[in-house]
């Protein structure tokens, strides 16, 4: 422990020196630098947008191809099985290795199956002394093949097992409640029709969801064809903004309000929701530039993964996972917190829930603490997350979420968040982080390279000559909100390609098939 207090003291000096420790996002590799431009004759204004006057008809330079858009092909970092814990990473791993599936996939479902075993039980309380509650939201990637049904099946086989439990029951109580009203009688009391209960729901509108909550204190909407959630009645145009706003609450752990026709009014205290969605990559891509999605944060609250498939590699192994004896520690230990008790609020509705605060050991405190001050270096202007603002801005919220779960599971009676299950925690959301900015395009480079794109695209469309005035007013709305000092230079490297050249109060645009 005096050797982990030391590197915890290390890495709250590298915080303070804005030095990323071990598990922070490192930037991506740099696309290889373009070769030197010309001398150019110095501006006469700060932001002009054109520098020097060119000459009609004078040869083009050699042409310097736009650099392309490597977001679907930049492959992704191996998922960090350990960092998961010794109970949680070696079932992921085992299932990963049986089923022959991609290693986030089995990471991600096993991690989302936990999230919903213990966000009744706890909520982690932040440095700060906020409260969070243990509820991931969890969007993985996987084609047709790619085995996402039967990853699914290994690491919710615990979670199944109630499933029938509870359909049984409902199928009792629904009898007797039939026989009750056949014998009914006037002035009798009129029976009360029993409510379902499902640990989780695929197909499901939100107000399904609500209705579910009515009658238990948690639920997970898990779905190994996410196509069933997405595309779902909530999630048409009409309702979309809606169905957001009520799984934004979910996450936060907030009063879910619901009001429709015919259900009526519900407001639904101490309720926690787990979300874990595997989609085709069309249907990811879609999700990815929802501007509703986007600008609404569901996005920023999730943690999305598009791992390489291993089709063409699956050689048949004959291996049972539901054997394996990793997976078989995992599914005891889920069952053992499926079945515990959550504490609830006694003047509450009966499903109100009053976790236990789990706070952050000295230890984990001092790691977290780093973490958060070094991502929030790399959110400034300039730096890496700049663009990835939304989601990067959550990160320290999200490793602890994660460390109380791993907590949790390697030992239900924790009392606090320990350094390792927080080193654990931060590797996790690096391999997110890592991920969204992969996908999203939002590392600094990649937004540059998609500008430059953008507005070469648009030039093209305006003729052989586009006068600065018109870049400023009518380019497209991403870079036109840049304004002049910001489209330069972009403008600056268009013309160093070879794409465009300076003439008069404008730019003449190179014709190129």
């Amino acid at each position: 422990m005096t050797h982990d207090i030391e590197r915890i003291q290390a890495l709250g000096a590298l915080a303070d020196q804005h030095v990323l420790p071990r598990h922070i996002p490192k930037p991506p590799a740099q696309l290889p630098a373009m070769p030197a431009p010309a001398p150019q004759a110095a501006p006469t204004e700060a932001i002009s947008l054109v520098d020097t006057a060119g000459a009609a008809g004078d040869a083009w330079p050699e042409l310097v191809p736009l650099p392309e858009d490597t977001s679907d092909t930049t492959p992704p970092a191996p998922f960090p099985f350990a960092a998961l814990g010794p109970l949680l990473g070696a079932a992921a791993q085992a299932i990963a290795q049986d089923v022959q599936a991609p290693d986030a996939m089995a990471g991600g479902s096993v991690l989302a199956a936990a999230s919903l075993a213990v966000q009744p039980l706890a909520d982690v309380v932040l440095p700060h002394g906020k409260a969070c509650p243990l509820s991931l939201y969890l969007v993985t990637s996987g084609s047709s093949g790619d085995r996402k049904s039967a990853v699914d099946d290994v690491a919710c086989m615990e979670i199944a097992r109630r499933k029938q439990e509870q359909s049984r029951q409902h199928h009792h109580a629904m009898q007797a409640y039939q026989q009750e009203q056949a014998s009914h009688k006037k002035g009798d009391p009129e029976p009360q029709e029993p409510m379902m209960k499902s640990l989780t729901v695929g197909n499901a509108t939100v107000e399904g969801v609500a209705r579910l909550l009515r009658g238990q204190s948690s639920v997970g909407v898990f779905s190994a064809e996410g196509g069933e959630v997405l595309g779902g009645h909530s999630m048409k145009e009409v309702n979309r903004m809606g169905a957001m706003a009520f799984f934004l609450k979910g996450w936060s752990a907030e009063t879910l309000d619901v009001m429709r026709g015919g259900t009526g009014y519900s407001s639904l205290l101490g309720r926690r929701i787990a979300l874990h969605i595997m989609v085709q990559p069309l249907l990811l891509r879609a999700l990815l530039s929802d501007p509703l999605a986007d600008g609404q944060g569901f996005l920023a609250r999730c943690l999305i993964a598009q791992p390489q498939t291993l089709a063409g590699t699956r050689f048949y192994n004959g291996h049972n996972p539901m054997e394996s004896p990793a997976v078989l520690a995992y599914a005891h230990r889920m069952g053992q917190l499926l079945d515990t008790r959550p504490e609830l609020w006694p003047t509450g509705d009966g499903y109100e829930l009053k976790p236990k605060r789990l706070p952050l050991d000295p230890d984990a405190r001092t790691l977290w603490v780093a973490f958060y001050n070094a991502v929030e270096a790399q959110q400034a202007d300039g730096q890496e997350l700049e663009q990835a603002r939304a989601f990067a801005s959550k990160a320290a919220e999200q490793a602890a979420r994660i460390a109380a779960i791993i907590a949790l599971f390697n030992n239900p009676q924790a009392v606090a968040v320990d350094v390792l299950a927080m080193d654990g925690a931060i590797g996790l959301v690096n391999f997110y982080l890592t991920e969204h900015v992969r996908l999203m395009g939002t590392g600094k480079q990649a937004q540059t390279d998609k500008r430059l794109r953008a507005l070469w695209d648009w030039m093209q469309e305006q003729g052989a000559i586009v006068q600065q005035k018109d870049i400023l007013q009518r380019c497209p709305n991403p870079i036109r909100k840049l304004k002049a000092q910001g489209i330069k230079p972009l403008l600056e490297q268009l013309g160093q390609r070879g794409y465009i050249r300076a003439l008069g109060a404008g730019w003449e645009v190179r014709h190129v098939d």
